[in-house]
């Protein structure tokens, strides 16, 4: 059986749970002394009762004698058996909170539900005595941060009474509470005016030199005065209600035992995202149900109806593709959210914010979408250009701003911001520099406040992170880079399973695997509906050929001779980089659409490195005219990229001894060769693939097999590349030594 006392192992910490228990009990004697209301209790009919006596029993209306404890010690369930609790529990009765004699709680005419909710959501910020005891040090200044005008103006004005009814619960574990003062930011009407912001300001400035612990109710940090500011040592956001508080509530208000039915309610409870978008009046709607079980179904009952942000059909985590590194850091920090709900987890310990980048159609909406999913909460998403389209700079502004409220109001929660690159760089002097600089700095302010708000999770995405300012990705606004790339084969396979689902083991997905590699999940995608279209229209089931036309629409078959020069090309790069002694490339691959060398230059490079580097970007070119006699265009953005790094080397990293000049890479896109920056450039280059063709003829059979595997399998990555070559002897050492260094 399971224990029904009345501090349960849940995920809400036990001194946190013991507060609210102390805190509610307080709030609901007191709301009916100052009522003047008598609570009632009644016999009722159940199966375990013997009493059929109907009459009411009022409590003396004298506070003296309104009863501060439980009232029963013993609960009906005691005398069932488990069977029989399992029956009454069927039947809405909750035997835990209804006495061995029958004796039940009957409804409130007026139940202070609203105070009781705002009761258990400000104590459940105490955690931990040390917080508490934090609230009290001399002059601190904590934030109370309600970022709703409405809910603010509403909870303030039951604020005073909940914080009094708090210290004196705190008064048994010597924490002092007492004596804090308070303060409401005004809401938007007041705050829009002089006078109004000035009367605040006064009254914080005011308590703080009277040397006062102060707890000032307001939307963000923002919203402090600059004594405020500069004093305050902790910010809070007002928890959003949750089951366990539900059932704190409940054990308030419908038990006369001060014990519950706990595990059968919480099943039959909603979720908490749920909970947290009913209104107050459908919450009173709910408590007015006689017992503990029916309101717990009657509020599933109402939260079935509302849109929570969370449908059916949203995805999670376990339904879409990513990439290994993006997967691991997402699951990490899913399960240091759930660990951090869970109350096991600081939210200070949390990375809670990253930066989603690669090229369009991978996937960094989807995955939003799908961790919010996974975690149960809603998503908030804004871009630039949603924020743009509301009009000039003014409301740009207002629009970003309105949506950041609302991800701290919905706390925890999903913020994603799209489109990140369009926030250009500040440094970048053109004639909308101003308006540049105005979006960025409201921007880095508002990232800046997410971050400090406990819940919010922030996603960033851009196609492209070189182009978003340098201030607005840097560590404590996005912690965490993580990169979506195109899927590789595994990838395609994997998005075509999840896309057809029982449909995929009938199809010959390999082949059109390696015919779409190099295209987006996005693309991918894109490839089933046309398949299940052309199914459709043909009233017919889903079958290969289906799927081989609507890859012919995106990726048709290319010519062999094509395929095969692509292959030497690409192997080309590959073996002149073994031999060379640098890292071999993350990824080579055959595409529809050409080939890919997938790596990365090394980070610190030495002029040698940087000479090696030029080489196997001409490698591909060079293979094609020694093993194929011939050069094709596919080497257009390997002479752009050996152009950019020998103009670099030359001319941006000083790495050549007589030019310690550092031009602006303006000047590359205006090189000439019959110019003397172009000519020297050009000379470089030919250098560099001049040896490159020494290498490349020495080296030729290995060229040849590294191709032929690449013809096999249309993909290989590092470690597929390093068991080719390490089967084949280098002839590295047959280089002259001035070939290592230009």
């Amino acid at each position: 059986m399971p224990d029904h006392s009345t501090v349960r192992d849940s995920a809400t910490p036990a001194f946190t749970l013991e507060l609210t228990q102390d805190v509610l009990r307080r709030i609901y004697v007191e709301s009916h002394r100052r009522a003047n209301t008598p609570v009632r209790f009644a016999p009722s009919k159940h199966p375990f009762d013997d009493d059929t006596d109907d009459d009411l029993m009022d409590f003396p209306d004298t506070p003296e004698d309104v009863p501060t404890q439980p009232s029963y010690q013993a609960t009906a369930a005691d005398n069932l058996r488990p069977e029989e609790i399992v029956e009454v529990q069927a039947s809405g009765i909750d035997p835990y909170a209804t006495a061995a004699d029958g004796t039940t709680r009957l409804r409130q005419a007026k139940l202070p539900l609203t105070r009781l909710i705002f009761a258990a959501r400000f104590a459940a910020i105490f955690n931990t005595p040390e917080m508490a005891q934090s609230l009290a040090s001399p002059q601190a200044v904590t934030l109370l941060a309600i970022p709703d005008d409405a809910e603010r103006e509403l909870f303030f004005n039951m604020f005073p009474d909940i914080l009094e009814q708090t210290a004196q619960a705190l008064d048994d574990a010597g924490i002092h509470l007492h004596g804090i003062a308070v303060a409401e930011f005004p809401n938007v009407q007041a705050a829009s005016s002089s006078r109004g912001r000035k009367d605040y300001n006064d009254k914080v400035d005011r308590l703080i030199a009277e040397g006062k612990s102060v707890i000032v109710v307001a939307r963000t940090r923002d919203d402090l005065p600059p004594s405020g500011k500069l004093l305050c040592t902790r910010t809070v956001t007002l928890p959003r209600i949750t089951s366990d508080m539900i059932l704190e509530i409940l054990r308030q208000t419908h038990s006369v035992t001060g014990k519950l039915s706990e595990d059968t309610i919480r099943d039959r409870l909603p979720n908490d995202l749920a909970l947290q978008g009913l209104p107050m009046p459908l919450f009173k709607s709910a408590f007015s149900e006689q017992t503990t079980l029916l309101v717990a179904a009657r509020l599933r009952a109402l939260t079935s109806r509302l849109d929570t942000g969370k449908g059916k059909s949203d995805p999670t985590l376990d339904a879409i593709h990513l990439p290994p590194r993006a997967q691991h850091d997402m699951k990490h920090l899913l399960g240091d959210v759930t660990q951090w709900r869970a109350g096991h987890l600081p939210w200070s310990e949390v990375t809670s914010s990253v930066l989603l980048y690669g090229p369009p159609g991978t996937g960094k909406t989807l995955l939003a979408q799908a961790f919010a999913g996974s975690a149960g909460i809603p998503l908030i998403a804004t871009s630039y250009g949603i924020c743009q389209k509301a009009g000039h700079q003014g409301d740009f502004l207002r629009t970003l701003s309105e949506s950041v409220e609302k991800a701290i109001a919905c706390a925890p929660c999903v913020f994603f911001i799209d489109e990140l690159d369009s926030f250009s760089k500040r440094s970048v002097s053109h004639r909308n520099s101003g308006y540049v600089a105005a979006i960025v700095n409201a921007l880095l302010e508002h990232l800046t406040k997410l971050n400090d708000t406990a819940g919010v999770i922030v996603l960033g995405a851009t196609n492209l992170p070189e182009n978003v300012d340098p201030a607005i990705i840097r560590p404590g606004r996005f912690d965490r880079h993580t990169e979506l790339e195109n899927p590789n084969r595994a990838g395609i396979k994997r998005i075509f399973e999840i896309e057809l689902g029982a449909n995929a083991q009938d199809l010959d997905l390999a082949t059109v695997a390696d015919r779409l590699l190099g295209m987006s999940g996005a693309q991918v995608a894109a490839v089933v509906r046309d398949a299940r279209g052309q199914a459709r229209h043909a009233k017919t089931t889903l079958g290969n050929q289906h799927l081989r036309a609507a890859v012919d629409h995106v990726a048709p078959e290319g010519r062999q001779e094509d395929i095969h020069r692509i292959a030497i090309h690409e192997a080309g790069h590959a073996v002149v980089a073994h031999i060379l002694g640098l890292p071999l490339p993350d990824m080579v691959r055959i595409t529809a659409r050409g080939g890919a060398y997938l790596g990365k230059m090394p980070f610190a490079a030495t002029k040698k490195v940087v000479c090696d580097q030029i080489a196997v970007t001409l490698a591909g070119r060079a293979a094609e005219a020694i093993l194929l006699g011939s050069v094709s265009n596919g080497a257009e953005n390997d002479l752009e990229q050996a152009t950019e790094l020998a103009f670099k080397a030359r001319y941006s990293w000083g790495l050549y001894g007589s030019n310690l000049l550092s031009l602006s890479s303006v000047k590359l896109t205006q090189l000439d060769p019959l110019a003397p920056l172009g000519s020297v450039v050009n000379s470089d280059i030919k250098g560099h693939y001049l040896r490159v063709k020494e290498i490349v003829e020495d080296n030729a059979n290995l060229i040849k097999h590294v191709a032929n595997m690449l013809l096999e399998q249309r993909e290989m990555d590092g470690q597929a590349l390093k068991g080719a070559l390490s089967n084949h002897l280098t002839i590295a050492e047959r280089q002259p030594a001035s070939a290592a260094t230009g």
